[in-house]
């Protein structure tokens, strides 16, 4: 095929606990999405970079380098649309994530952008270095795959899911706000 066009075939588990098998993603593709993670974030940033402008674009995005191929205008806005509806509490949930004290290059506070969407983009790039920062071997992990693995996948779902991550970015003896 294309250059641009990769085939998958996703790998099913078995849950042990309740017996039920899933269809298992990697971090670079979203459940429901066509498009890779890398794509729809990339149509995030521009969506939100042209609000802030003090417009909404309409044309369609470029979804590969060199734009041999075209997120339809549709499909772009539907993905604006979904993720401004839940970005206030996913930034929320970002923000749990993030150490308290300064001097990391991931603490609290983020400059506000002036639009929930844009804040919650702000927060997921501070949480992706944090990882960075706290984990050396993450060291090429990107705010999509961030997203991917904290939201399992369902960053753009309907319901905004809870983002759960088996350890925080706050050091060791640090004790959790409450």
């Amino acid at each position: 095929m294309a250059g641009w066009l990769k085939w998958f075939w996703p790998r099913r588990g078995r849950c042990r606990a309740c017996g039920r098998t899933h269809v298992l993603l990697p971090a670079e593709l979203w459940s429901r999405r066509r498009y890779g993670a890398a794509v729809i974030m990339a149509v995030l940033v521009l969506g939100v970079q042209a609000a802030a402008a003090g417009g909404v674009p309409a044309r369609p995005f470029a979804a590969a380098p060199g734009g041999r191929r075209r997120v339809p205008a549709s499909t772009a806005r539907s993905w604006r649309s979904r993720f401004a509806a839940g970005a206030g509490t996913l930034r929320e949930q970002l923000m749990r994530l993030l150490p308290l004290e300064p001097g990391t290059e991931a603490a609290r506070p983020l400059v506000p952008s002036g639009s929930p969407a844009g804040d919650c983009l702000a927060a997921l790039e501070a949480v992706a270095a944090g990882l960075r920062e706290r984990f050396p071997v993450l060291a090429a992990v990107s705010a999509h795959e961030a997203a991917g693995h904290l939201s399992g996948g369902l960053w753009l779902a309907p319901a905004v899911p809870v983002l759960q991550f088996n350890t925080t970015l706050f050091p060791g003896d640090a004790v959790s706000p409450s």
